[in-house]
């Protein structure tokens, strides 16, 4: 009678310790898709600004009107630890509405633009997307 209840003690024991593992590698993908919203509006700010060096049209209003995306991104990437894929899926239209825009208000030079900073985004986008999918099936699993 000892025999069956140790039995389900140790089964019940490695439940316990995937469960453990499992809640703490959630964790770190939701970590890794807000450093990856961090990561954005880190480079949507860089890439703002340096064209604002470029046009030598840095002030004040300027750069508060190129922070106001990256705010945005900001907030998101806090979000992430909670909602991690609402947060991807908040952040990549933000992103498509803009290159959608400059491209409309640019005639489509914005399009050619910048192209390699565009590249990145979108791998980090990509990349979130897989954290959080990751971050989501987990939860799923768990029940949580």
């Amino acid at each position: 009678m000892n025999e069956p209840q140790q039995e389900e003690n140790i089964v019940s024991g490695i439940y316990d310790g995937y469960s453990d593992t499992q809640k703490e590698i959630m964790e770190l993908e939701k970590k890794k898709t807000r450093n990856k919203l961090f990561t954005l509006a880190v480079l949507i700010f860089a890439s703002d600004f340096l064209a604002l060096l470029v046009l030598d049209a840095v002030n004040p209003q300027t750069l508060l009107i190129i922070a106001v995306i990256p705010l945005i991104f900001a907030g998101l990437a806090f979000l992430a630890l909670k909602e991690p894929m609402l947060a991807m899926i908040i952040g990549a239209l933000i992103l498509v509405s803009a290159w959608t825009y400059a491209i409309v208000v640019t005639g489509g030079q914005a399009a050619i633009s910048g192209w390699l900073i565009k590249a990145i985004a979108v791998y980090l986008l990509f990349a979130g997307f897989q954290n959080a999918r990751e971050a989501q099936r987990i939860k799923k699993e768990l029940n949580l």
